[in-house]
């Protein structure tokens, strides 16, 4: 059964079979999704710079808000295969916005919490209704571009989310500083309400623009008589643990030094002061906006083998994160701000890439719910390893009230050791796994 579900997959995404692929309603659908996306990574990333100001506000300590912010995340993980089966069964439209809608709800009542209590509820809220935005965009550019297209579309769409995180650093604390930071996301949940509206009534589904003729002609090549959207024959396929462990690896990396460890460790490295340090790490999240787009283009219009590329960028990504690890890097700090552009450049291509294969490979009824139970991994790397490489820092020990560089080290030889296993088992599994993009 296995392979009839895999083996629907050319035709599943063949372009022919997208009769409104050159449609210029696909350009609005992309440019609305995307601007909702840009606040998912917003959110994603908002309550650190804002910190200071919460432990004020709320009287708190830092594991409550630890435990405050980490409610996005466990509610975002926590509802990716019921939004990939409801994308396949509502469509993409009605999802994004109805989650949207949520999403704005939480971000309300962030805004006006008189607890940390009331704050860990908006902000779960909040991961809740961004939760809804990822698996359905993928849906929707799947039926909207053309196979040739989709790996540009989504490095594009990827950038969008990274210039949401950007944001979320100096100009919030701008805007924070000027307005106070309830008046800020008050402000952004009137934003997130006004784009979940246009979404819901200006944006169209694939299928709502459909001829019945072209209908009919997708309902029986995708029937499940054919694909039968099942979730156990997709958790029991092998190449869906591949895509999963290759997923969680590089998120995990990724997220664990930009989103964690890169600032401390310019600081303790080189002795530079916060704010320095912290415009450093900003090259990590732009290399990232550049690489996804430009690796996506690359992919579908310059290499043949999609394969061939993800594998050439896991070589990248090894000789940067080793480039971390030794003592003496040529250049110092600014050999280190080359090597951290470097790694969010190829990050933003490996994703691109891979969920450009996922898309290639997964028949087209059940790419909601694959992408669905999929979108978790990414989310349980970065639980797993900003935990480990903690426990590793702590190990070690602190000198003078800060972890010494050598810390560091054993931290990124961890993460190095990841990503050279992402590189095996992408090596071993080429072949038999990976179709020709």
């Amino acid at each position: 059964m296995l392979k009839k579900l895999w083996s629907h997959s050319a035709a599943a995404v063949k372009p022919g079979n997208m009769p409104h692929t050159r449609d210029p309603h696909r350009w609005i659908v992309f440019g609305i999704i995307s601007s909702i996306y840009f606040l998912v990574y917003f959110h994603r990333v908002s309550t650190s710079v804002i910190a200071p100001d919460l432990l004020t506000t709320f009287q708190t300590d830092a594991t409550a808000l630890g435990f405050m912010s980490s409610m996005y995340f466990y509610a975002y993980a926590f509802e990716q295969p019921f939004v990939g089966y409801l994308a396949d069964r509502l469509g993409p439209r009605r999802v994004i916005s109805l989650w949207t809608i949520i999403a704005a709800f939480g971000c309300l009542i962030f805004g006006f919490a008189p607890t940390i209590g009331w704050a860990s509820v908006g902000r779960a809220i909040i991961g809740f209704g961004v939760g809804g935005v990822y698996v359905p965009a993928i849906k929707a550019f799947s039926q909207w571009f053309e196979k040739k297209e989709f790996s540009t579309m989504i490095g594009l769409f990827l950038a969008a989310g990274n210039l949401g995180a950007l944001m979320a650093t100096t100009p919030l604390v701008w805007t924070a500083q000027a307005f106070g930071w309830r008046a800020s996301f008050h402000v952004i949940a009137g934003i997130t309400l006004i784009l979940a509206l246009v979404s819901l009534f200006l944006i169209r589904d694939h299928t709502q623009m459909q001829s019945p003729v072209d209908s009919s002609s997708a309902s029986e090549s995708l029937s499940p008589r054919k694909v039968p959207p099942s979730i156990v024959s997709v958790l029991t396929s092998l190449r869906f643990w591949i895509y999963g462990i290759l997923l969680f690896g590089i998120a995990g990396t990724y997220f664990t030094l930009q989103g964690l460890w890169a600032t401390p460790y310019l600081m303790s490295r080189f002795d530079i002061e916060l704010t320095h340090a912290s415009k450093i790490n900003m090259l990590i999240p732009l290399g990232f906006i550049t690489g996804s787009p430009l690796w996506g283009w690359l992919g579908s219009r310059v290499f043949r083998n999609k394969m061939t590329l993800y594998l050439c960028l896991l070589i990248i990504l090894i000789t940067m994160w080793t480039g971390l690890i030794v003592s003496h890097i040529p250049w110092g700090i600014a050999g280190v701000m080359i090597v951290m552009f470097v790694i969010g450049c190829s990050t933003g291509g490996l994703f691109t890439i891979l969920w450009t294969l996922i898309r290639e490979s997964t028949p087209g009824v059940l790419l909601g719910l694959t992408t669905g139970l999929l979108n978790p991994f990414p989310m349980l790397g970065i639980a797993v390893l900003q935990v480990w490489t903690g426990a590793i820092l702590d190990r070690v020990g602190q000198i003078d009230g800060i972890y010494p560089p050598e810390a560091y080290r054993h931290v990124f030889s961890l993460c190095l050791a990841v990503i050279i296993g992402c590189l095996v088992i992408a090596l071993l599994a080429r072949k038999k796994l990976f179709q020709d993009g």
